[in-house]
């Protein structure tokens, strides 16, 4: 369907961004001036490594099959090879992060131009991501798995439409591929990928690209890049039936009428939290073409519509029979990132009002800025109120103590994340024991020392449980003396101090054992 023109004469601001948006060319630069902003932006608000990057930074130090259960290992696995680019910093979590995010939105608009009738379309489908939760804030300040995963759902489905427009092999492999990859990006993959064959297998003319021998070639690609993780999950003895239930609140001492109602409301609550604003503005701008007779839905269009409808439905089986109560925002993603994809389908086979695109897309375009200066306020007051305030630690001056206290190398060990992952940067030859987080690490000999730090405004000064129960559990003895403290301001304030503790442990290696 063609757009109407509801004005003659437009503002020159008008026909640059209508011409911008329904130019291929100019969807790359603005997409890599995005990145690079944010790039930058990333590495002026602070030097330290900030939630889920700590974890990451603490797991990146060694190639395995695992790193922790909960966590397929392919984002690890991109972060080694980052490092071994970029090195040990900031820059390498931020390159990695913003190429990821360019991913996204590259298989969100290769899709959208196999799907929409025009290049406008395309961009603006692709464009309306920045309006998910998600993906306008939280994934700027957290995400590192979720992010690959939301990559892989759009590669998923960029897949799926080359092997149903030409059934070549090496279409299958790169289908098989992409549910292989998926799988090891998180394991809640499994949450588009069900939906995604069945909506295809509802239509005719998608479901004989399913029923093809090549797809045994597909499935053997997929099965074989995640088997030596699948593997080493056999082994890591892991009980994820009991973390899932931990994780979504299944042992909720309720009736089951009240689980049930806990559960749909916490679903409903997080489905609106996952496509806020997005929902809102793409309704208030284009509530009115519902009123118009739309040209009939294409097969591509039914099997996408269904992907949203096939996933809710498997999360609310899951509030029926094992009575989940709580879903993270990372279930929400398989189900309804597609979604802005499926609604600009419903507007292409409608007559729709050129001014009224013109007026989204200024919206969309207006919200990434805001966002954009809304990082750099955090970055700026956050640490008037902030609790964990990893991003606002003076780690430079712990850096600083520890080196002028004689440490030059071994292992540090540290009571949880937030300072093993940044102790990473300071120290990025040293191996790096987080007790709060551990991953396992290969020994590293005699030769070093052995460092423990820890962070006493939020665990206090005397030494953290965490560090203890590690110590007893590779048989090394209560160290002697005391530890050393260091206070310093808080990055971004006058007034607010921080405080590590340190302990560099006289007469013990690099494996933390008395010499």
């Amino acid at each position: 369907m063609t757009a109407t023109t509801t004005y003659a004469r437009e503002p020159r601001f008008t026909l640059i961004l209508r011409a911008c948006l329904a130019s291929p060319r100019c969807y790359w630069v603005l997409l890599a001036l995005y990145l690079v902003g944010h790039v930058l932006l990333r590495l002026w608000a602070s030097p330290n490594l900030g939630e889920n990057d700590v974890q990451e930074a603490v797991a990146a130090q060694s190639w395995q099959w695992g790193y922790f259960p909960r966590n397929p290992p392919l984002f690890t696995w991109l972060l080694m090879g980052t490092y071994q680019v970029l090195g040990v910093s900031v820059l390498a979590h931020a390159v990695l992060k913003y190429s990821l995010l360019g991913a996204l939105y590259t298989f969100a608009y290769l899709s959208g131009r196999r799907l929409l009738s025009t290049p406008t379309l395309a961009a603006l489908s692709a464009w309306s991501l920045t309006l998910l939760s998600s993906l306008g804030w939280t994934i700027h300040t957290a995400f590192t798995h979720t992010l690959m995963l939301m990559v892989l759902i759009f590669a998923m489905l960029w897949a799926a439409l080359r092997l149903v427009e030409r059934r070549r092999l090496l279409n299958y492999v790169v289908f098989g591929a992409c549910v292989g990859l998926g799988f090891l990006a998180k394991y809640s993959f499994f949450l588009f990928l069900i939906p995604l064959l069945v909506a295809m297998a509802t239509q005719r003319q998608l479901r004989s690209a399913l029923i093809d021998w090549r797809m045994l070639v597909a499935l053997c690609v997929g099965a074989a890049l995640f088997a030596p993780h699948g593997i080493w999950m056999a082994t890591a003895r892991f009980d994820f039936v009991t973390f899932l239930a931990q994780v979504q609140h299944v042992d909720a001492d309720h009736s089951y009428a009240g689980d049930l109602a806990l559960g749909f409301e916490d679903l409903a609550l997080e489905a609106l939290i996952f496509l806020s604003p997005f929902i809102l503005i793409f309704a208030a701008f284009f509530c009115t073409e519902a009123r118009k007779t739309g040209a009939p839905m294409t097969p591509w269009a039914r099997a996408t519509a269904l992907i949203p409808l096939v996933s809710v439905s498997v999360l609310a089986l899951e509030i029926f029979i094992v009575r989940a109560t709580h879903f993270e925002l990372r279930y929400l993603a398989c189900a309804l990132l597609v979604l802005p994809l499926v609604l600009f389908q419903w507007l292409d086979r409608r007559e729709r009002s050129e001014r009224r695109l013109h007026l989204y897309s200024v919206s969309v375009f207006a919200a990434g800025f805001i966002v954009f200066g809304g990082i750099a306020g955090r970055a700026l007051f956050d640490v008037r109120e902030c609790h964990r305030c990893v991003e606002e630690m003076p780690f430079a001056s712990l850096y600083a103590a520890v080196r002028n206290a004689g440490f030059d190398g071994g292992t540090i060990i540290t009571s949880d994340a937030d300072a093993g992952g940044n102790m990473r940067l300071g120290f990025p030859e040293a191996r790096v024991i987080s007790a709060g987080y551990f991953i396992h690490q290969p020994p590293r000999g005699a030769n070093g020392q052995c460092l423990i730090v820890w962070n006493a405004r939020r665990q206090g000064d005397s030494l953290p449980e965490q560090v203890s129960a590690y110590l007893r559990h590779i048989g090394a003895t209560a160290p002697e003396g005391g530890p050393t403290y260091v206070d310093a301001l808080m990055r971004h304030s006058a007034e607010r101090m921080d405080r590590f503790g340190y302990w560099l442990l006289p007469g013990y290696d690099s494996d933390c054992q008395r010499r």
